[in-house]
Protein backbone atom coordinates (compact mmCIF):
# COMPACT_ATOMS: atom_id res chain seq x y z
CA UNK A 1 0.00 0.00 0.00
CA UNK A 2 0.64 3.58 -0.28
CA UNK A 3 1.47 4.20 3.22
CA UNK A 4 4.26 1.32 2.92
CA UNK A 5 6.67 2.95 1.24
CA UNK A 6 10.23 1.31 1.67
CA UNK A 7 12.17 -1.58 0.73
CA UNK A 8 10.92 -2.99 -1.89
CA UNK A 9 8.45 0.34 -2.99
CA UNK A 10 8.64 2.02 -6.36
CA UNK A 11 11.47 4.44 -6.93
CA UNK A 12 10.42 8.15 -7.38
CA UNK A 13 12.04 10.24 -9.95
CA UNK A 14 12.69 14.09 -9.34
CA UNK A 15 15.23 16.73 -9.81
CA UNK A 16 15.93 19.95 -8.20
CA UNK A 17 16.22 21.39 -11.42
CA UNK A 18 12.74 20.75 -12.29
CA UNK A 19 11.75 23.99 -10.26
CA UNK A 20 12.33 26.21 -12.48
CA UNK A 21 10.90 30.29 -11.61
CA UNK A 22 8.62 31.59 -13.56
CA UNK A 23 7.65 33.78 -11.76
CA UNK A 24 3.65 35.21 -11.98
CA UNK A 25 3.16 32.35 -14.61
CA UNK A 26 0.04 29.98 -14.18
CA UNK A 27 2.26 27.14 -14.98
CA UNK A 28 3.76 26.63 -11.45
CA UNK A 29 7.17 24.44 -11.64
CA UNK A 30 7.38 24.02 -8.23
CA UNK A 31 4.33 22.15 -8.27
CA UNK A 32 6.31 18.93 -8.59
CA UNK A 33 8.22 19.52 -5.68
CA UNK A 34 5.48 20.36 -3.36
CA UNK A 35 4.07 17.59 -4.14
CA UNK A 36 7.23 15.30 -3.14
CA UNK A 37 7.55 16.87 0.08
CA UNK A 38 3.93 16.62 0.91
CA UNK A 39 4.33 12.87 0.14
CA UNK A 40 7.59 12.59 1.80
CA UNK A 41 5.82 14.19 5.14
CA UNK A 42 2.94 11.78 4.61
CA UNK A 43 5.52 8.65 4.76
CA UNK A 44 3.69 7.85 1.10
CA UNK A 45 7.02 7.55 -0.02
CA UNK A 46 10.70 7.94 1.91
CA UNK A 47 13.91 9.84 1.60
CA UNK A 48 15.76 6.41 -0.05
CA UNK A 49 13.24 6.12 -2.70
CA UNK A 50 13.66 9.34 -4.81
CA UNK A 51 15.93 9.13 -7.36
CA UNK A 52 17.67 11.75 -9.97
CA UNK A 53 17.49 11.31 -13.72
CA UNK A 54 20.66 11.87 -15.51
CA UNK A 55 20.02 14.67 -18.17
CA UNK A 56 19.34 13.59 -21.73
CA UNK A 57 21.57 13.42 -24.77
CA UNK A 58 21.72 15.58 -27.77
CA UNK A 59 21.23 12.45 -29.62
CA UNK A 60 18.18 11.18 -27.56
CA UNK A 61 16.35 14.64 -27.80
CA UNK A 62 16.75 14.45 -31.76
CA UNK A 63 14.92 10.88 -31.72
CA UNK A 64 11.72 13.28 -31.74
CA UNK A 65 13.10 17.18 -32.13
CA UNK A 66 14.78 18.39 -35.26
CA UNK A 67 18.37 19.10 -35.02
CA UNK A 68 17.38 22.94 -35.49
CA UNK A 69 15.18 22.95 -32.62
CA UNK A 70 17.04 20.72 -30.40
CA UNK A 71 20.78 23.13 -31.32
CA UNK A 72 18.33 26.17 -30.87
CA UNK A 73 17.68 24.99 -27.23
CA UNK A 74 21.08 23.64 -25.95
CA UNK A 75 22.65 26.35 -27.82
CA UNK A 76 20.76 29.02 -25.41
CA UNK A 77 19.28 30.92 -29.11
CA UNK A 78 15.85 30.94 -28.45
CA UNK A 79 14.06 34.48 -29.44
CA UNK A 80 11.17 36.22 -28.33
CA UNK A 81 9.25 34.26 -30.96
CA UNK A 82 9.83 31.53 -29.58
CA UNK A 83 8.99 31.86 -25.93
CA UNK A 84 5.84 33.81 -27.17
CA UNK A 85 5.11 30.60 -28.83
CA UNK A 86 5.94 28.49 -26.18
CA UNK A 87 3.87 30.45 -24.04
CA UNK A 88 6.42 30.78 -21.48
CA UNK A 89 9.45 32.96 -21.12
CA UNK A 90 12.56 30.31 -22.26
CA UNK A 91 15.86 31.09 -19.87
CA UNK A 92 18.74 28.82 -19.41
CA UNK A 93 16.83 27.31 -16.24
CA UNK A 94 13.85 26.59 -18.15
CA UNK A 95 15.82 24.99 -20.70
CA UNK A 96 17.45 22.69 -18.01
CA UNK A 97 14.14 22.41 -16.12
CA UNK A 98 12.10 20.30 -19.79
CA UNK A 99 15.80 19.08 -20.22
CA UNK A 100 15.42 17.36 -17.18
CA UNK A 101 12.58 15.87 -16.92
CA UNK A 102 12.90 14.18 -20.41
CA UNK A 103 15.49 12.25 -18.20
CA UNK A 104 13.05 11.75 -15.59
CA UNK A 105 11.06 10.06 -18.19
CA UNK A 106 13.17 8.38 -19.74
CA UNK A 107 13.97 6.78 -16.18
CA UNK A 108 10.61 6.26 -15.32
CA UNK A 109 10.16 4.52 -18.41
CA UNK A 110 12.93 1.94 -17.73
CA UNK A 111 12.18 1.89 -14.28
CA UNK A 112 8.52 0.67 -15.27
CA UNK A 113 9.88 -2.02 -17.65
CA UNK A 114 11.71 -3.36 -14.84
CA UNK A 115 8.83 -3.37 -12.13
CA UNK A 116 6.04 -2.98 -14.09
CA UNK A 117 5.97 0.67 -12.82
CA UNK A 118 7.49 3.89 -13.06
CA UNK A 119 6.98 7.47 -11.84
CA UNK A 120 8.24 10.79 -12.96
CA UNK A 121 7.31 13.17 -10.27
CA UNK A 122 7.54 15.75 -13.00
CA UNK A 123 6.94 15.58 -16.86
CA UNK A 124 4.32 15.24 -19.10
CA UNK A 125 5.07 18.14 -21.97
CA UNK A 126 2.71 16.97 -24.56
CA UNK A 127 2.32 20.16 -26.36
CA UNK A 128 5.79 19.83 -27.63
CA UNK A 129 5.96 19.61 -31.26
CA UNK A 130 9.23 17.68 -33.17
CA UNK A 131 10.23 21.99 -34.10
CA UNK A 132 8.84 24.27 -31.80
CA UNK A 133 7.41 24.12 -28.47
CA UNK A 134 3.77 25.11 -27.18
CA UNK A 135 1.55 25.32 -24.32
CA UNK A 136 4.08 25.79 -21.53
CA UNK A 137 6.18 22.54 -22.95
CA UNK A 138 9.90 23.23 -25.05
CA UNK A 139 10.55 19.02 -25.13
CA UNK A 140 8.63 16.11 -25.62
CA UNK A 141 10.02 14.09 -22.74
CA UNK A 142 6.93 11.38 -23.29
CA UNK A 143 7.78 11.45 -27.36
CA UNK A 144 11.84 11.03 -26.51
CA UNK A 145 11.38 8.33 -23.85
CA UNK A 146 9.02 6.05 -26.25
CA UNK A 147 11.35 6.45 -29.11
CA UNK A 148 14.40 5.53 -27.36
CA UNK A 149 12.99 2.19 -25.79
CA UNK A 150 11.80 1.22 -29.44
CA UNK A 151 15.35 2.04 -31.10
CA UNK A 152 16.61 -0.42 -28.78
CA UNK A 153 13.93 -2.76 -29.02
CA UNK A 154 12.85 -3.03 -25.78
CA UNK A 155 9.35 -2.68 -26.69
CA UNK A 156 7.85 -3.78 -29.86
CA UNK A 157 4.57 -1.06 -29.31
CA UNK A 158 3.82 1.32 -26.74
CA UNK A 159 0.70 3.31 -25.75
CA UNK A 160 0.49 7.13 -24.40
CA UNK A 161 -2.68 7.49 -22.26
CA UNK A 162 -3.38 11.04 -22.41
CA UNK A 163 -5.71 11.97 -19.73
CA UNK A 164 -4.29 15.95 -19.30
CA UNK A 165 -7.93 18.09 -19.80
CA UNK A 166 -5.80 19.48 -23.03
CA UNK A 167 -4.97 17.11 -25.68
CA UNK A 168 -1.22 16.06 -26.58
CA UNK A 169 -0.93 17.84 -30.11
CA UNK A 170 2.37 17.69 -30.10
CA UNK A 171 2.60 14.12 -28.94
CA UNK A 172 0.29 13.14 -31.65
CA UNK A 173 1.85 14.98 -34.31
CA UNK A 174 5.17 13.29 -33.58
CA UNK A 175 3.59 10.02 -33.60
CA UNK A 176 1.15 10.93 -36.64
CA UNK A 177 1.60 7.47 -38.87
CA UNK A 178 4.11 5.25 -36.87
CA UNK A 179 2.03 2.45 -36.19
CA UNK A 180 4.23 1.18 -33.36
CA UNK A 181 2.18 3.65 -31.37
CA UNK A 182 -0.93 4.53 -30.22
CA UNK A 183 -1.91 7.72 -28.44
CA UNK A 184 -4.98 7.50 -26.57
CA UNK A 185 -6.65 11.30 -25.74
CA UNK A 186 -9.60 12.47 -23.62
CA UNK A 187 -9.92 16.18 -23.18
CA UNK A 188 -11.97 19.42 -23.32
CA UNK A 189 -13.91 19.69 -26.73
CA UNK A 190 -13.04 23.50 -26.60
CA UNK A 191 -9.98 23.93 -24.63
CA UNK A 192 -6.69 24.62 -25.41
CA UNK A 193 -5.32 24.11 -28.42
CA UNK A 194 -7.56 25.46 -30.61
CA UNK A 195 -6.58 23.49 -33.69
CA UNK A 196 -6.36 19.41 -32.73
CA UNK A 197 -3.97 17.31 -33.52
CA UNK A 198 -5.60 13.57 -34.93
CA UNK A 199 -4.33 11.05 -32.31
CA UNK A 200 -5.33 7.23 -32.75
CA UNK A 201 -8.24 7.10 -30.46
CA UNK A 202 -9.38 11.03 -29.11
CA UNK A 203 -13.06 11.56 -27.20
CA UNK A 204 -13.68 15.02 -26.83
CA UNK A 205 -15.28 16.20 -23.54
CA UNK A 206 -18.35 18.51 -22.77
CA UNK A 207 -17.34 21.66 -20.60
CA UNK A 208 -18.28 20.79 -17.13
CA UNK A 209 -17.87 17.08 -17.83
CA UNK A 210 -18.24 15.48 -14.10
CA UNK A 211 -17.27 11.90 -12.93
CA UNK A 212 -20.07 9.66 -13.95
CA UNK A 213 -19.85 10.43 -17.56
CA UNK A 214 -15.80 10.84 -17.44
CA UNK A 215 -15.23 7.78 -16.25
CA UNK A 216 -17.64 5.94 -18.31
CA UNK A 217 -16.00 6.81 -21.42
CA UNK A 218 -13.02 6.21 -19.91
CA UNK A 219 -13.73 2.49 -19.26
CA UNK A 220 -15.34 2.03 -22.36
CA UNK A 221 -12.40 3.46 -24.52
CA UNK A 222 -9.44 2.73 -22.56
CA UNK A 223 -10.22 -1.00 -22.05
CA UNK A 224 -10.86 -1.85 -25.52
CA UNK A 225 -7.89 0.06 -26.92
CA UNK A 226 -5.15 -1.65 -24.61
CA UNK A 227 -7.02 -5.21 -25.46
CA UNK A 228 -6.65 -4.09 -29.08
CA UNK A 229 -3.26 -2.80 -29.15
CA UNK A 230 -1.48 -4.66 -26.49
CA UNK A 231 1.48 -2.66 -25.72
CA UNK A 232 4.31 -3.28 -24.23
CA UNK A 233 4.03 0.26 -22.22
CA UNK A 234 1.91 2.70 -21.38
CA UNK A 235 3.24 6.39 -20.56
CA UNK A 236 0.24 7.94 -18.53
CA UNK A 237 0.15 11.34 -18.25
CA UNK A 238 -2.00 11.88 -15.82
CA UNK A 239 -3.10 15.60 -15.43
CA UNK A 240 -4.19 17.05 -13.01
CA UNK A 241 -6.31 19.82 -14.72
CA UNK A 242 -9.59 18.12 -15.07
CA UNK A 243 -10.64 18.93 -11.60
CA UNK A 244 -13.54 21.18 -11.48
CA UNK A 245 -11.53 23.56 -9.11
CA UNK A 246 -8.67 24.55 -12.36
CA UNK A 247 -8.11 27.78 -14.13
CA UNK A 248 -7.38 26.22 -17.24
CA UNK A 249 -9.04 22.57 -17.51
CA UNK A 250 -12.71 23.54 -17.93
CA UNK A 251 -14.03 19.81 -16.76
CA UNK A 252 -15.74 18.74 -13.62
CA UNK A 253 -14.01 15.55 -11.75
CA UNK A 254 -13.73 16.36 -8.60
CA UNK A 255 -10.59 14.65 -6.64
CA UNK A 256 -12.63 11.89 -5.68
CA UNK A 257 -12.91 11.11 -9.20
CA UNK A 258 -9.58 11.98 -10.09
CA UNK A 259 -8.06 9.18 -8.02
CA UNK A 260 -11.16 6.24 -9.78
CA UNK A 261 -9.49 7.76 -13.39
CA UNK A 262 -6.37 7.15 -11.52
CA UNK A 263 -7.01 3.70 -10.26
CA UNK A 264 -8.40 2.70 -13.29
CA UNK A 265 -5.70 3.39 -15.66
CA UNK A 266 -3.23 1.35 -13.08
CA UNK A 267 -5.46 -1.37 -12.36
CA UNK A 268 -6.86 -1.79 -16.37
CA UNK A 269 -2.68 -1.81 -16.88
CA UNK A 270 -1.81 -4.55 -14.48
CA UNK A 271 -4.62 -6.94 -15.33
CA UNK A 272 -3.19 -6.43 -18.87
CA UNK A 273 0.27 -7.34 -17.75
CA UNK A 274 1.39 -3.55 -19.46
CA UNK A 275 4.04 -1.90 -17.54
CA UNK A 276 2.99 1.75 -17.28
CA UNK A 277 5.64 5.10 -16.54
CA UNK A 278 3.98 8.11 -15.13
CA UNK A 279 3.84 11.39 -15.70
CA UNK A 280 2.25 14.42 -13.65
CA UNK A 281 1.69 17.34 -16.63
CA UNK A 282 -0.91 20.03 -16.33
CA UNK A 283 -2.63 21.55 -13.37
CA UNK A 284 -3.80 25.06 -12.71
CA UNK A 285 -6.10 24.99 -9.73
CA UNK A 286 -7.64 28.19 -8.20
CA UNK A 287 -6.11 26.82 -4.89
CA UNK A 288 -2.40 25.82 -5.42
CA UNK A 289 -2.15 22.86 -2.50
CA UNK A 290 -5.13 21.41 -4.74
CA UNK A 291 -2.91 21.21 -7.46
CA UNK A 292 0.00 19.59 -5.25
CA UNK A 293 -2.90 17.20 -3.42
CA UNK A 294 -4.13 15.95 -6.67
CA UNK A 295 -0.50 14.99 -8.30
CA UNK A 296 0.30 13.65 -4.51
CA UNK A 297 -2.92 11.36 -4.53
CA UNK A 298 -2.21 10.56 -8.48
CA UNK A 299 1.39 9.16 -7.09
CA UNK A 300 0.02 7.70 -3.83
CA UNK A 301 -2.50 5.39 -6.36
CA UNK A 302 0.18 4.22 -8.17
CA UNK A 303 2.27 3.03 -5.37
CA UNK A 304 -0.77 1.18 -4.38
CA UNK A 305 -1.44 -0.45 -7.54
Amino acid sequence: MAGAAGKNSPKIVFSGYYTARTPGHVFRADKFEAALRLLLKEGAVYKKDVISPAAPSRADLLLAHSRAWVDKLLDHRFTAEDSARAGLKITRAVVRAHAMNVGGTMLAARLALGTGIGINCGGGSHHAFRGHGEGFCLLNDIAVAIKKLLKERRIKRAMVIDLDAHQGNGTAAIFRGDKRVFTFSMHGAGTYPEKKEKSSLDTALSPGTGDAAYLALLRRGLRGAIKKFKPGLAVYVAGADVYKGDLLGRLGLTRGGIRKRDAFVFGECRLRGVPVALVLSGGYAKKFSDTVRIHADTIKTALSA
